[in-house]
Formats: C-alpha cells, sequence, structure tokens
C-alpha cells in the first residue's frame, strides 16, 4: 500500500506548466472572456465540439444556448436568500446569441502561451493544463456561490489571490486566510469567509465589523460553523487534528463520508489513508476504490493512476469498471485532451485488470472502441474522431473531482433534465453540481462578425 503513504513528487516540467498555466488563467482579457461567455468556453475543446455540434461553418453561423446550473447540496446559507436560483425549465434561463466560443477560448490561450517561447508539443500539452486549472477555478467559484452570491466582478478579483498547492489544486484554507484580508471583498463577505474557515479570530480589524453582520451570523459563530461528515461534526481548519484522535470506526467513517460526499483534495486523503492501520484502508478501499482513483485522472495526478489502479482494482464491481472506461474513453481519449497519453493509460488499465471484469463487458457497446484503442497501433496518429462517430450518447460530458460538465445539442424537456440530473448524482455522490449547456443552431439568421471580439495588444 506504499502507493497512498506520501504525495507523489511532480516533475520540475509538471510544475513549471502549471504556474504557466495559472498565469495564463489571470491573463485580463481571458478573464474577461470568460466573465462574458462563462466555463462553456473552456471546458470542451472545440473541434471535437464542431463536429459534435454539426457546426459546419462555426464562424458564419449563428448559435444559441443556455446554460443550467443544478446543485445537489442546499446551500449551508440558503437561509440569507443570496444563493443564485437554480433554473428550473430550460426557458428560465437567459439565452446566449453568439458564434461558438470554444475556437476563441482557445485562440487567446494559444496566443498568450507562444509568449513563453515553448516547443510547439508543449504548447499543445499546455492549452489543455490551462483547461485544467479553469476548471478547478471554476469549481471554487460554484462551491462558493453555493454560500453567498459572488459577483461576476468579484468572481474575477478573488482569483488573484487564490493560494496554489504544488499539485495545481488551490489550497482551500491559505486561500480563506488571504481573502478575509482582501478589501475590494464587501465585510460581509470576508466575515462569511472567516465563519466557513473557522478564522474570525484572524481577520484584521475585526472589531470593526458592523454590529448588525455580527449579529445576523452571532448563532453560527457562537456554535462553530461546522460540516456534518458521516454523523460526525468537524470544522474546516481542525479536521486533520481531530482525524488522528479518532477511534478506528469513526474514522472509516469519516474518511468514506468525506470521499463520497465531497470528494476529497488528494492530499487530505493522502493523510487521513496514512493515518490508518492496514485493516481500516481495506475498509475504506472496499467503499471508496472508485472515488480514490477518480482524482487521479484529473492533471497533474495521472502518473499515478496505474499504481493505484493495481491496488484498487480487485474492489471493483462491474458496474463501476464499465463506468471508469466510459471516463477515460469519451471524456479524454475522444475529446483529444492532451495534458496526458490517456491512451496508454487506457492500455494499461486494462491489462492490469481482473479477467473477469474483462468478461463482464465484452457484450457492452464500449468493447468495440476499447479494443479499438486498445489495439492502435502504437506511434500513429490516432484517429479520436472514428470514436465520435460510434458515440451515440446525447451530450458530451467531462467528469472532474466534484463536478459534472454536459453540453447538449439541442433543447431538452425538463423532465429530461431532471432524469439526467437524478441519474447523475445517484451514480457519483461526490458530485456537488452539474452545469449544463445546451446549444441550438440559429437558423433564421447569420451573425454578421466572423468570430467573437478579441481585443488585440
Amino acid at each position: 500500500m506504499a502507493v497512498f503513504d506520501r504525495l507523489p513528487v511532480l516533475s520540475l516540467r509538471q510544475m513549471a506548466m502549471t504556474k504557466v498555466a495559472i498565469t495564463v488563467c489571470l491573463d485580463p482579457e481571458i478573464l474577461d472572456f470568460v466573465k462574458d461567455y462563462g466555463c462553456a468556453s473552456f471546458v470542451f475543446p472545440s473541434k471535437e465540439t464542431h463536429l459534435y455540434l454539426n457546426a459546419k461553418c462555426p464562424v458564419e453561423e449563428n448559435w444559441m444556448w443556455k446554460d443550467i446550473m443544478v446543485e445537489k447540496i442546499k446551500s449551508k446559507f440558503s437561509y440569507l436568500h443570496r444563493t443564485r436560483r437554480n433554473a428550473t425549465e430550460t426557458d428560465d434561463c437567459e439565452p446566449k446569441n453568439n458564434v461558438l466560443p470554444f475556437a476563441n477560448w482557445e485562440e487567446l490561450v494559444e496566443e498568450r502561451i507562444s509568449s513563453f517561447l515553448l516547443p510547439q508539443l508543449l504548447q499543445h500539452e499546455l492549452l489543455d493544463v490551462v483547461r485544467s486549472v479553469s476548471i478547478e477555478i471554476d469549481k471554487w467559484i460554484k462551491d462558493h456561490t453555493k454560500d453567498w452570491r459572488l459577483s461576476p466582478v468579484l468572481a474575477r478579483c478573488v482569483q488573484y489571490d487564490f493560494q496554489w498547492n504544488l499539485h495545481g489544486k488551490i489550497d482551500r484554507g491559505r486561500t480563506a486566510r488571504k481573502l478575509i484580508f482582501n478589501e475590494k471583498l464587501d465585510i460581509e463577505d470576508r466575515y462569511l469567509f472567516a465563519i466557513l474557515y473557522s478564522l474570525v479570530d484572524k481577520m484584521a480589524n475585526r472589531e470593526q465589523v458592523p454590529h448588525e453582520i455580527v449579529e445576523k451570523y452571532l448563532n453560527i459563530y457562537e456554535n462553530g460553523w461546522s460540516t456534518l461528515i458521516g454523523n460526525v461534526e468537524f470544522e474546516y481548519i481542525s479536521r486533520h487534528k481531530c482525524f488522528i484522535n479518532m477511534s478506528s470506526d469513526i474514522k472509516c467513517v469519516f474518511l468514506t463520508s468525506l470521499l463520497m460526499e465531497e470528494c476529497a483534495q488528494y492530499e487530505d486523503f493522502i493523510f487521513y489513508i496514512s493515518h490508518m492501520r492496514d485493516e481500516e484502508k481495506k475498509r475504506v478501499f472496499k467503499s471508496c476504490f472508485f472515488y480514490i482513483l477518480l482524482p487521479l485522472l484529473d492533471w497533474p495526478l495521472q502518473c499515478e493512476f496505474l499504481k493505484a489502479a493495481e491496488h484498487l482494482l480487485p474492489y471493483f464491481t462491474e458496474s463501476y469498471f464499465l463506468l471508469m472506461l466510459d471516463l477515460i474513453i469519451y471524456e479524454r481519449i475522444m475529446m483529444r485532451r492532451k495534458d496526458f497519453n490517456y491512451i496508454d493509460l487506457l492500455k494499461g488499465f486494462w491489462s492490469l485488470s481482473p479477467s473477469s471484469l474483462k468478461e463482464s463487458i465484452k457484450t457492452h457497446s464500449i468493447y468495440e472502441p476499447l479494443m479499438f484503442i486498445v489495439n492502435f497501433p502504437v506511434g500513429e496518429m490516432f484517429p479520436n474522431q472514428q470514436l465520435l462517430e460510434m458515440y451515440t450518447c446525447s451530450d458530451l460530458r467531462f467528469t472532474s473531482c466534484g463536478a459534472k460538465y454536459g453540453l447538449m445539442r439541442q433543447k431538452m424537456p425538463i423532465d429530461v433534465i431532471k432524469c439526467y440530473s437524478q441519474s447523475t448524482f445517484g451514480t457519483f455522490p461526490a458530485i456537488t453540481f452539474i452545469h449544463l449547456f445546451i446549444f441550438d443552431k440559429d437558423s433564421k439568421t447569420k451573425h454578421d462578425q466572423s468570430r467573437v471580439p478579441v481585443r488585440r495588444e
């Protein structure tokens, strides 16, 4: 079990690419573009999305699209009526009317990347690292707008205070410590951050917090703002300290619930699992094998995937084995993501898999594309377009730890949206939100511009 005893040490190349990607994401022009066009612009790659949408001439066609946010967990501060409303009907969403944004975001990012004078091959890889970092930022913003409304201006402002760890993830505790001193944030927002992260005592000039704000949150502050996980309450900052002193059963309940309800940060998982005995670890592996492996499909932890899979595959069920193959084939390889060699990862995962699991999917529709990839000659350019031609699902998807994004090419009845959401939350308990994008070509009009306006320096 040595694979889970310590955090992986990233190469200097990986650390440098993460740093460059963060710098690119904070470029003012890219921030403006994302503010205007949302996360749809960066989650899905342009070439594959255009093929899926049958966009024959994207620069001339006019498209309408709507996005729907579905949140699993009701806001902790919902009684304040400050959270954004989920759409209950697709018509509740404000439509956007423009050319497709995917290629324009990529164009902006590639322009910024080119200024670093990197080799061409590295530039292509870095584009998808920027995509991964953008998704990490989007998840942080969505996780916190469940608790209170961050305006687009403030959502952009706080990004400059994000504190990143070595693994390309936002360190939420350190970020909160930074944000409570950010005077561009409203004092009420800073106070809420301090409560959520148990940092009220660290606030500068906390005596200057208006009395009405203190009174408003007095009950939360006096009782301590904690999270209920596995029927055990813990303050965010004190989780690690409390975990060490827990009984064996409570440790297992806590970590199992954390993995299945929050999709824990991998560094937190490593801390917890390193403070457990072998029999305790096995209990967690048996319950959470899929949710331990899932974060290792995200940058930059993919290099740990096969080592972890070797330990966890004995616990896999047929349904979760099929689901993991689906995530690798249709959400990584088909979408031509270049932040890792997912074809080699799939081949390695298949070779490690028990024969019983291999036999279980031979009659499933995924078996044909799986064999196409596994048997594809090494060194040749993989034709991912053929996977798109085999693809029969109603949406493109991308799943990242704690989040799921879906892109549909036609208006869906609300009942279909609800079934889609219920099915997703049932399959992925650790997902806290689903963001759906519904695109439809406007056949009546043509846009008079060939591209989304992009300001040039």
